[in-house]
């Protein structure tokens, strides 16, 4: 497989902003028959360490997660602060946000967007310590943003001093 993006052959994830994530939810659970998810939310500030445009961020949102057998459905309520989330629901509306994927070398991935012109927008730690994520610009191109999604349990190796390490 041509590993320009992928560490693996699926998208992990599907995720789509909304002014209310329980009106969201219990739309999607009475088109599907799946049960409405438990409510997450995002690390707490000094937990996510997040970055937006550039400078540390406290960002926060609800989310409410939907499995399914070959990928996860997220709705997404972000917070009033400033974030990737924020910028795209007051431009286009309620709507499809990100399409994510898992990667094993998030310094590897981030380097390869940022040369393909897609500008890191917002990264982060996840709610638990387990893992990141990060936001590209993708959505001139693909109408979405595309979001990468590492987990330290199959993490590689990388470099001391890296931008997207769990310190």
């Amino acid at each position: 497989m041509d590993k320009r993006l992928l560490d693996e052959d699926e998208v992990m994830q599907i995720c789509f902003v909304t002014d209310d994530v329980v009106k969201s939810a219990q739309w999607f659970s009475d088109l599907t028959g799946k049960p409405v998810p438990e409510e997450g939310k995002a690390a707490e500030p000094d937990e996510a360490q997040a970055i937006y445009n550039g400078k540390p961020a406290s960002v926060g949102c609800r989310i409410m997660m939907f499995k399914f057998g070959n990928i996860d459905v997220e709705f997404l309520q972000p917070g009033p602060e400033k974030s990737a989330w924020r910028d795209l629901l007051e431009e286009k509306g309620p709507g499809c946000h990100h399409i994510a994927f898992r990667t094993r070398n998030l310094t590897k991935r981030d380097a390869y967007l940022e040369g393909k012109g897609h500008r890191l927008l917002q990264r982060g730690e996840f709610d638990g310590g387990h893992g990141r994520y990060a936001y590209y610009d993708t959505v001139k191109d693909l109408g979405v943003m595309v979001e990468l999604l590492e987990f330290d349990k199959d993490k590689e190796a990388q470099p001391q001093g890296d931008r997207h390490s769990a310190d």
